[in-house]
């Protein structure tokens, strides 16, 4: 552990050159709505096939309540972002090596809320991670299941939202619900609908007939940015504590995980969506919807 301490310092040491490359890191957030829709799997697996086209990545399990990410890629953590607001370890004592491109800062299971840590200490884990977050070209934010606080600040931080869900109804309902709740916080950021364990062509609709509602009712533009089908292998892969891109790179899920890495790769400010230099980050934007200032 402490080799891997010592790796992230000499990556962590270089200055930023100029005001605008601290603020070119792509932040997303992946959330549901509802739990049990392949979620974090797919913030797993889309981490994986980022790190693969080159970029560094950052997989954040922001899930305080049950985290998982680091189940599923079966790498045990010796300090968890509980640790980090102890002080008892640092960032780079908790950050979790998956590959050459991509680190996962693991959760912690049941610990209060992001949204309910007192603003001081709200305040020391920005410090913190501040450096850090820079560091990356992305960071995936893995959000828990539901409409808390947390999920809706993680949303409204985020340059993109990733609203995972599938063709079952109460997924779907569960998905609105989300959007209802961020459209209520007058959120007007981009929405990427995955549809998610598709069956057959009838159920690639269902994404359509959300964002359709959300334009109608909620005043919300979102738009399906991938369609995923259900492959016995993603159990497989939960059983193993294997990434699925890893076990079947081949099977249709896999390759549709890939595309939507090729996707999300042109929001990106080295693709000419450069961010402005005088914008907050990711971690700012943060801060400030968790402290309960909305204003820009």
């Amino acid at each position: 552990m402490r080799d891997q301490a010592t790796k992230l310092r000499e990556i962590f040491s270089s200055a930023p050159t100029s005001v605008a490359a601290l603020h070119n890191t792509y932040a997303v957030t992946v959330a549901s709505g509802k739990g049990g829709v392949g979620k974090t799997t797919i913030s797993v697996n889309l981490a994986l096939a980022l790190g693969e086209l080159g970029y560094s990545v950052l997989l954040w399990d922001a899930d305080f309540s049950l985290a998982n990410a680091n189940v599923l890629l079966n790498l045990p953590p010796k300090f968890t972002v509980r640790d980090v607001l102890d002080g008892t370890a640092s960032i780079e004592d908790a950050l979790l090596p998956v590959n050459e491109k991509v680190w996962l800062l693991p959760g912690a299971s049941g610990i209060v809320e992001l949204a309910r840590l007192d603003g001081h200490t709200l305040t020391t884990l920005h410090a913190k991670l501040a450096a850090m977050e820079e560091r990356f070209s992305l960071i995936i934010s893995d959000a828990a299941a539901g409409i808390g606080p947390d999920v809706l600040a993680l949303c409204q931080a985020s340059h993109e939202l990733l609203l995972v869900t599938t063709p079952e109804p109460t997924a779907l309902t569960d998905a609105y619900g989300l959007l209802k709740a961020l459209a209520h916080q007058d959120f007007h950021g981009r929405v990427s609908v995955v549809v998610n364990m598709v069956n057959n062509s009838s159920e690639q609709d269902a994404g359509e007939r959300l964002c359709w509602a959300a334009a109608r009712f909620l005043g919300l533009r979102a738009q399906v940015i991938a369609t995923i089908p259900a492959s016995v292998w993603v159990q497989e892969a939960v059983k193993r504590q294997i990434p699925l891109i890893k076990l079947a790179p081949s099977c249709p899920t896999s390759k549709s995980i890939r595309h939507l890495a090729h996707l999300i790769t042109a929001r990106l400010p080295d693709n000419g969506h450069r961010q402005e230099a005088n914008a907050p980050s990711f971690l700012q934007r943060l801060l400030r919807f968790l402290v309960g200032n909305n204003t820009e």
